[in-house]
């Protein structure tokens, strides 16, 4: 078994030659048996025969050597504890590389680890045990080999034999040109590294042509139960098997109870040993005989727990941030623990732009700059609208001076006029032709005095209101009608609301009022008229009502006042209606839209 750059394990499939057991030496199979004797597999090893700890022969990291210091404070609680790594992200990959004790020292069987932070379970480093079909041609020469993996835990594994269940496996091959036969090898080793245990029982080897299914299968080797010599020993000898490899020891019997407490001898494989390769093998006289091209189905029940024994080396090329703790435990050939474990802590550390301090400085400087942006903006646009008002100040002042201005040295001039005239007309011989232009001459100069007013009305910023115009309106309205000896009616809010009127708007509209009150005296006919003033939200009203006679507005021949009335309301962006029918009278609506409260226009 292989970790991957996260650290999780991955499978690697090697085939490797197993060496057939020649006849000349089962005399080491007999000394074997009688130096080991019969110890029985669920027997925890000695304290004292795994008792080395595993050390770090080097850690690399992102390519540079880290030199490592213990801490001594560990040693009392059982472990090797070293002061730990911090590193950025950036610098990864990290490598860990595990050696095996020192000489002299009990070597470590079996090591597990686990990044604790980020793994749950104990991580078996790379070991590899094949059930392998040796393929032997007429001579008895091997033509070609099928391996199959066993590698990590079983399902069912329990973390002893005994607290464990058998898992069915099915594994498949095809039988290569030149093949006669196939030998069935149960291996552990290869690469020395691999320690661990491995039991199978009720083996069956079944063929078929192709094209046949599996109904056509036959059965051309089928192992239901152990049979031979001192079954009942680790060291026995069952029929149609030997022991083959370097390390002799570790093929085995385990003796299984099942479930209904009988008994059962299995072929198992006990590597304690990751220097040595051993395993079971059909002797050649036991090898089944089968034909090219057949798919050969292979079917057991087993169990194990496999893994690595001496030097490991782990990388993570990845890792959150984050505090982590990198453990490995020195663990007999079943993983069970035996010594101390070795203890490395490792802080990942975010980089500055990621940690909380960076965080809470950008956005200090983010808010800070939003508020000093909003800060200048808002400055700017008080800058501005310090700008507007000071050169609307200026434009008033000045309409206010011209306004003063008209009214001192024009309004001196009309009434200095107006006196002459009046005098003019009292000296003046009764004669007609003459008094007449002079009575013209006297009404013309209050004509111009009524324009001049309206003038300098109209100029002057003082009545830029709403208040301002109704007034206005008001006092021309009464004094019009007033003088045509016509009723008049006027309809004019107390309260207003405070909203400006420019100048352009107030003359305008006003025109418009005056038009409208023309057209009611020269065509009316009326002998009431109505002046209605309403603010309807952002809109102002001004209605010109008479009981005239009327007219129909689709025939009658349209002059120049309805037309100036519709121009000057287009001029204002307000509108004119005339509603109107022969004998009704007639009802001019002026509308004029108005800013906001205390909003210039």
């Amino acid at each position: 078994m292989v970790h991957n750059e996260l650290g999780t394990p991955e499978q690697m499939v090697t085939i490797t030659p197993v060496p057939l057991l020649p006849s000349s030496r089962s005399w080491l199979v007999a000394i074997l048996l009688a130096f080991v004797g019969g110890a029985g597999l669920e027997a925890a090893p000695e304290s004292g025969v795994y008792s080395a700890r595993p050390g770090l022969a080097q850690v690399v990291l992102g390519g540079r050597l880290v030199n490592l210091q213990m801490d001594p404070s560990a040693e009392a609680v059982g472990e090797t504890n070293y002061r730990g790594i911090s590193l950025l992200p950036g610098e990864l990959p990290l490598e860990i590389r595990i050696n095996t004790a020192p000489p002299g020292v009990p070597p470590v069987v079996r090591l597990r680890s686990r990044l604790e932070g980020r793994e749950e379970e104990w991580q078996d480093h790379d070991g590899v045990m094949w059930l392998v079909l040796r393929f032997l041609d007429d001579n008895n020469r091997a033509v070609s080999s099928a391996s199959f993996t066993r590698t990590g835990e079983s399902l069912g594994w329990g973390g002893l034999p005994q607290n464990s269940r058998l898992h069915p496996r099915v594994d498949e091959s095809v039988v290569p040109e030149r093949s006669s036969k196939v030998q069935i090898l149960l291996v552990s080793g290869g690469t020395p590294r691999t320690t661990g245990f491995w039991a199978v029982r009720r083996l069956r080897l079944t063929a078929s042509l192709p094209g046949e299914g599996a109904a056509l299968a036959k059965t051309i080797f089928q192992l239901e139960t152990l049979r031979g010599q001192r079954l009942e020993s680790p060291l026995g000898n069952p029929d149609g098997w030997v022991r083959d490899g370097t390390g002799l020891s570790t093929p085995r019997i385990h003796t299984h109870v099942g479930d209904d407490g009988v008994a059962e001898p299995l072929l198992a494989l006990v590597d304690g040993d990751p220097t040595n390769t051993g395993g079971w093998l059909q002797p050649i006289r036991e090898a089944t005989p089968v034909l090219p091209g057949q798919r050969l189905r292979l079917e057991c029940e087993e169990m194990f727990s496999i893994g690595r024994g001496g030097d490991a080396a782990l990388s993570f090329h990845t890792l959150p941030v984050g505090k982590y703790v990198f453990r490995v435990w020195a663990t007999d050939e079943l993983g069970r623990p035996t010594g101390p474990s070795l203890r490395l802590p490792l802080e990942v550390r975010p980089p500055f732009y990621a940690a909380l301090w960076f965080r809470f400085l950008g956005f200090g400087l983010v808010v800070f700059g939003l508020l000093g942006g909003f800060r200048y903006f808002a400055w700017r646009r008080l800058q501005r609208e310090l700008h507007r008002l000071e050169r609307r100040r200026a434009v008033e002042e000045e309409r206010t001076r011209i306004a003063r201005d008209i009214h001192d040295e024009m309004g001196s001039r009309f009434t200095q006029i107006s006196l002459l005239a009046g005098r003019a007309l009292m000296s003046a011989p009764a004669d007609e032709a003459v008094r007449e232009p002079i009575r013209k001459i006297n009404g013309a100069v209050k004509e111009l005095a009524s324009a001049l007013e309206e003038i300098v009305w109209a100029a002057n910023p003082l009545h830029d209101t709403l208040e301002g115009f109704s007034n206005y309106l008001s006092q021309y309205a009464g004094a019009v009608l007033r003088d045509a000896d016509l009723r008049c009616r006027l309809d004019i809010p107390i309260l207003l609301p405070s909203v400006s009127l420019s100048s352009g708007k107030r003359h305008r509209l006003m025109m418009a009022v005056k038009e409208a009150l023309n057209n009611a005296l020269k065509h009316g006919a009326a002998t009431e008229v109505r002046v209605k003033l309403e603010f309807n939200g952002n809109t102002l009203l001004v209605w010109v009502v008479d009981n005239g006679c009327g007219f129909d507005p689709a025939t009658v021949k349209r002059g120049n006042g309805l037309d100036h009335l519709a121009r000057r309301m287009e001029e204002t962006g307000g509108a004119c209606a005339v509603e109107s029918l022969p004998g009704a009278g007639t009802r001019v609506r002026l509308s004029v839209p108005l800013p906001v409260a205390g909003e210039a226009v």
